[in-house]
């Protein structure tokens, strides 16, 4: 184990440094392997390769589509939850949220159906992939690499220029689009001519409802100027604002900021009342524990798990510390006041 981590520690603070996070010195040992572990991984190495087929468009709701008004299931087995215990819903059935997997045209159509019906003011998407992605043909897809990293390192601006270059060029053209099998590699799929390409951005404004772009990293713990970029967004918010959550598969991501906004919206709430009940809605659960964990099959993700159960922790320190004066202090800001404290 302790050659695990060190393989991981040196080339982690210069990947720390680039994507806004603390150094290495500060850093716990499961951010720290999880930074290292990044930065072992040469950005050619994630470069995207093909069109992944992430919904078809079809007039049903997106994959796992919950909202905060959601029944409690009973959690998964490979959790290892108590089954017996009920957490709390104080403050989740008028919390107006939800989440979901990426959607297609139809699939966002019926969506927007729903959640027109429960919600009372503005509905904000607020779309967390970092990976580019689109429409074409009214199906869901985005450019995929290794481990859904085919953008990382690079700033907001970057991805969505590079996400509108490649819609505008696969437009007219004649495009392989694919699902991926087990082992990410494209299966089965399709050859055909785009006669329509858009960004989610123009599907979701041209609806009339509000989008909000957070390009967070598939399967790790969000850099901070991406939860600044959402604290900032919560300082703002309507009333009755309704915040729809998504990434590519609905679990990761959204789950992560359902339960941040949960946290800020409802501080006097345990945090196993919150990771609990936005498991038992509908996400996955985010207080992945190694030891008690250990027979999962999750191989090289199981570090990014251990470091966002680390972190969910922390920042329910920081709501904690903040939400008094409505989270003056930035997430960043206040890592850095806890790293002086050392």
């Amino acid at each position: 184990m302790k050659r695990y981590k060190s393989r991981y520690l040196a080339a982690g603070l210069a990947l720390a440094l680039c994507l806004g996070g603390l150094p290495l010195a500060q850093a716990s040992s499961a951010e720290a392997a999880a930074q290292g572990q990044k930065a072992a991984l040469a950005a050619t190495d994630c470069e995207g390769f093909v069109w992944r087929l992430d919904s078809p468009n079809q007039a049903q709701l997106p994959r796992n589509f919950r909202t905060s008004k959601s029944a409690f299931h009973a959690p998964v087995g490979k959790f290892k939850l108590d089954p017996a215990y009920v957490p709390s819903r104080k403050g989740l059935d008028g919390l107006d949220a939800s989440g979901s997997a990426e959607f297609s045209v139809g699939q966002f159509q019926k969506m927007t159906e729903v959640l027109r019906q429960q919600a009372e003011g503005p509905v904000y998407i607020i779309d967390l992939r970092q990976e580019s992605h689109g429409i074409l043909n009214g199906d869901a897809v985005s450019w995929y690499g290794k481990r859904d990293w085919g953008n990382l390192g690079r700033n907001q601006r970057a991805v969505q220029s590079d996400e509108r270059r490649r819609l505008k060029a696969a437009l007219g053209k004649i495009q392989y689009v694919a699902p991926l099998n087990k082992h990410k590699l494209p299966s089965g799929g399709k050859a055909e001519r785009i006669t329509q390409a858009m960004t989610e951005e123009q599907l979701v404004t041209q609806s009339g409802l509000k989008y909000v772009r957070i390009t967070a990293t598939d399967h790790v713990w969000p850099a901070p100027e991406c939860i600044d970029q959402f604290i900032r967004l919560y300082r703002q918010l309507p009333p009755k604002a309704w915040l729809h959550f998504h990434c590519q598969a609905g679990v990761g991501r959204t789950t992560t900021y359902m339960a941040l906004y949960d946290m800020m919206r409802n501080p006097d709430v345990t945090l196993k009342d919150i990771l609990y009940r936005q498991h038992e809605i509908g996400g996955t659960y985010l207080g992945y524990e190694g030891a008690k964990h250990q027979d999962r099959t999750e191989g090289w993700k199981s570090v990014y798990y251990a470091d966002k159960a680390e972190m969910i922790q922390s920042f329910y320190r920081y709501v904690q510390q903040n939400h008094a004066d409505g989270y003056k202090v930035l997430w960043s800001e206040w890592l850095k006041l806890q790293a002086g404290k050392v």
